[in-house]
């Protein structure tokens, strides 16, 4: 009997809810009231909308500061942690370009004819 007055529970909520949005629907009010309404609660989301987008951008404004304060803080650390030789080589690296390898190439060996007497 349990299982069953879960059931009829369940149907009761759910026809309350059908019920009500039932009476919301088809409740006396005139067109233009309903239209007025249904602008109203359209610009309340659309003002509360814009107040998210404008504290998303701040979020992601700090963030961008506080990254860029973390990138900032640990090149200088690594650049600190570098010994003299290893400054040193970094920038031999970043200034000597690749040498251009020589073209190989091959003679050809020049033959002559040899014509015989005829």
């Amino acid at each position: 009997m349990s299982a069953n007055s879960g059931d009829m529970f369940k149907g009761f909520i759910l026809g309350g809810l059908v019920g009500m949005a039932m009476g919301v629907l088809f409740a006396p009010k005139s067109g233009e009231d309903m239209r007025k309404e249904l602008r109203d609660e359209s610009d309340d989301l659309l003002d509360k909308a814009k107040s998210e987008l404008e504290n998303i951008k701040n979020d992601l404004g700090e963030l961008r500061t506080k990254i860029n304060q973390t990138i900032d803080k640990g090149r200088s650390a690594f650049e600190q942690g570098q010994t003299a030789e290893e400054r040193d080589f970094e920038a031999e690296l970043t200034s000597t370009e690749e040498e251009p390898k020589p073209k190989k190439t091959t003679r050809r060996k020049k033959t002559t004819k040899k014509t015989g007497d005829a």
